[in-house]
């Protein structure tokens, strides 16, 4: 299975994708903003259509474009009281309003809906394993250095206020990192693969335990069992590679309802 490069870049590329995505998965399941991930996914199209419009780095501005939306919710939400379900629709529809414009002003460019929606995992290069290798560490890094700021931003954001804990700046980073997660992963790994281990591991996780640290870690796993799993069954069968990630996450998902945490 491995006598071609570009399948062992899929490999690394399916496992670390999860991998990077899973970190977080637990605190975007436990601050019910699973919707935001699927939203910074969808604004990434408006950030691909800039950048094929002005001739950019589809990467890069995609990149620029998803943190700067993500730091605009997270402002806009803080200082104008506004419930940030209600402003991450806003720049949801305002994005994808903008780059269904500008890829029809693109007029040399025929959009690709299905590689966005579903992404290819088999067109991973080496430099995307490399990213997709220090976005993970740094994930990892931010996780472990910020615990007990993000412990307290998931469970209850008023009681780090009372001890002072300052939460604020790490939820910048956290949207910031998020956001960057996305979109180094969208394009291998399309929107469905992105939202799915966004949302999959952690409710797996969850249901064998209540602990957040060890939550975390189950998580990590089932995306990395999963991209194993996926991978190999979308090779032997001659399946997509995400669907196939996809699918193998939710069976465990049903299966972990027979036995949840106590």
């Amino acid at each position: 299975m491995f006598s071609y490069s570009f399948l062992v870049y899929a490999f690394l590329g399916a496992v670390l994708s999860g991998l990077s995505l899973a970190t977080f998965a637990p605190f975007v399941t436990l601050r019910r903003i699973s919707y935001l991930g699927e939203a910074l996914s969808h604004i990434a199209f408006a950030g691909i259509a800039l950048a094929v419009l002005a001739g950019l780095n589809l990467t890069l501005t995609t990149l620029i474009f998803v943190m700067l939306i993500a730091w605009g919710i997270t402002s806009l939400a803080k200082r104008h009281n506004i419930q940030e379900s209600n402003t991450i629709t806003i720049f949801l529809s305002l994005s994808m309003a903008l780059g269904i414009i500008l890829i029809s002003l693109s007029k040399n460019y025929s959009f690709d809906l299905a590689s966005y929606l579903f992404g290819n995992v088999l067109l991973v290069t080496k430099s995307e394993i490399i990213s997709l290798t220090v976005l993970s560490l740094v994930n990892i890094a931010f996780v472990c250095f910020f615990y007990k700021e993000l412990f307290y931003l998931t469970y209850n954001h008023t009681m780090a206020k009372v001890y002072r804990i300052k939460t604020d700046m790490v939820n910048l980073i956290f949207m910031l990192l998020l956001a960057a997660n996305i979109v180094i992963n969208v394009k291998s790994a399309g929107i469905i693969l992105v939202t799915a281990q966004l949302i999959l591991p952690a409710v797996i996780a969850f249901n064998f335990v209540h602990r957040l640290s060890r939550a975390i870690v189950i998580s990590v796993l089932v995306a990395i069992i999963s991209a194993v799993i996926g991978f190999y069954l979308s090779f032997q069968f001659n399946l997509p590679t995400g669907a196939s990630i996809v699918v193998f996450e939710a069976i465990l998902y049903f299966l972990s309802l027979l036995y949840p945490a106590h």
